[in-house]
């Protein structure tokens, strides 16, 4: 069975990394079910950050507004 041909290819991804390196944007790229990709500017604190990061900061957040911690 052949494939369907993809929205996005491999040469407009690094297109797109490229010319977001050399402007320094961060960006964050979020790959869609039906083969396309979305790229966003994202905060320099959002790229830096792990998704471990992330679950600590809620847990913090859920922590303080319930009096532990």
């Amino acid at each position: 069975m052949p494939r369907r041909k993809s929205n996005v290819n491999q040469a407009d991804v690094q297109r797109i990394i490229r010319a977001c390196k050399r402007e320094n944007v961060a960006f964050r790229i979020t790959l869609q079910p039906k083969g396309s990709a979305v790229f966003e500017a994202a905060d320099a604190d959002d790229v830096a950050r792990s998704p471990d990061d992330d679950l600590d900061h809620e847990l913090a957040e859920f922590e303080a507004r319930h009096g532990e911690g």
